[in-house]
């Protein structure tokens, strides 16, 4: 029987005591390195690995695994299908090859035992990506090549054909509804819940001001809704935001389809509960504030719009906000969490990560009396932001401080 595993074990570095003394080997051994001994290069990457995963968190290196390496892969089986490069591939056995790469510890011949990543995958947050985006739709980003042929090297922006649905021969509307028909919901919603694992929350006071935004001005009858969460998944969000906020003004509204809804647990009483599909007629009008975190980057614009479009009808002009928390790329200098994130949007859904420009264009470019407020930055290393909307009347032509 294993110990249990606390959930901030997979936020913290792997073996920070590590740190010092690798960077003090790696050093004493970088004047021997223009010398051409390919003994000293060697040995410097296996103290260089060594540092990398003494550094990060086992929520990184799941990241890396489930967004930024079958992105990756996208890239070099393209590459090598349009002539670009030549690979080499090599074979090796499973626990050797997992040793051999940092992510298990080599005690003896064939014998192993596990390291602090390794160790983390018996959290369902952590270990359940695996399972949905590689074993579930794994292959979407290895055969995007194929997909590309069949488009002629174009981007689709149809989100009911993509390469997920080519490589798994689906007629299914995308690949959460394909996740879920076989059997793969729980790990795919466990993987959501554990993506901003050792984040801070947008609703952190020093990310976002939300008594000054949200409370300030605001109903405070008991039945006004404040914050709907529109297709919050199982909850983290608002159950969050309800653990930061206990005496909050009116009403939190958690909505999603039916399917998710139902599978809602151990979440605050207070918390209204409401099936909905964000395509058809927004039921809660005039909330402070309407709520996406990471879903309108798994669609095209086409389907923004019309996401966007059943928002803004049920926004009270002057009074409500729409709160967008979703990747931002910069212009240069993006982290690889965020291209990585965009390839699998791309391959999976036909859809993108949005640079400034692109939001811009996507929330003031669609005709629906919306308009930016501010891009509410959300940490050095997290390329997600907090973008914040209003609705305006046809006269209004300015838009209020934030």
């Amino acid at each position: 029987m294993s110990e249990p595993v606390e959930l901030s074990f997979a936020t913290r570095p792997g073996n920070v005591d590590a740190v010092e003394d690798l960077i003090q080997e790696l050093s004493g051994l970088q004047k021997d390195l223009n010398h051409g001994d390919e003994n000293i290069r060697q040995t410097m990457l296996v103290k260089a690995r060594a540092l990398v995963h003494s550094l990060q968190t086992p929520r990184e290196i799941m990241v890396q695994h489930t967004w930024a390496d079958p992105g990756l892969n996208a890239a070099l089986i393209t590459g090598v299908d349009m002539g670009l490069w030549k690979l080499m591939a090599r074979n090796a056995r499973l626990l050797r090859h997992a040793a051999a790469m940092g992510h298990l510890v080599e005690v003896g011949q064939d014998e192993y035992k596990l390291s602090s990543f390794t160790r983390s995958l018996i959290l369902d947050v952590i270990g359940d990506g695996y399972l949905a985006l590689l074993g579930g739709i794994g292959r979407s980003p290895i055969e995007f090549y194929k997909f590309l042929r069949q488009t002629q090297w174009k981007n689709s922006t149809d989100a009911s054909h993509t390469a997920m649905h080519v490589s798994y021969d689906t007629k299914l509307p995308n690949c959460f509804e394909y996740l879920r028909s076989i059997g793969l919901g729980p790990q795919t919603n466990n993987h959501m819940g554990g993506y901003r694992q050792g984040r801070l929350p947008w609703m952190h006071p020093s990310l976002y001001p939300v008594e000054e935004t949200l409370f300030s001005g605001s109903d405070e009858s008991p039945d006004a809704p404040l914050l709907v969460n529109v297709a919050g998944g199982l909850g983290h969000d608002i159950q969050e935001f309800k653990k930061f906020y206990p005496n909050h003004p009116g009403k939190l509204i958690l909505q999603d389809l039916p399917v998710l809804i139902n599978d809602v647990k151990d979440i605050d009483d207070s918390i209204e509960l409401m099936p909905h599909d964000f395509l058809t007629e927004q039921p809660m009008k005039d909330a402070r504030a309407y709520f996406m975190h990471s879903i309108l980057h798994d669609w095209p614009d086409d389907v923004c719009r019309k996401i966007l479009a059943r928002l803004a009808e049920a926004m009270k002009p002057g009074y409500s906000k729409l709160l967008i928390f979703d990747c931002v790329i910069p212009r240069t200098g993006a982290h690889w969490e965020a291209t990585a994130g965009d390839i699998l949007m791309m391959t999976q859904l036909s859809a993108l990560e949005r640079t400034e420009d692109n939001w811009y264009q996507l929330i003031e470019g669609s005709g629906l009396n919306l308009r930016v407020v501010k891009f509410w930055k959300c940490g050095v290393a997290s390329a997600e932001n907090l973008i914040e909307s209003f609705y305006v009347t046809l006269h209004t032509d300015t838009c209020p401080m934030p």
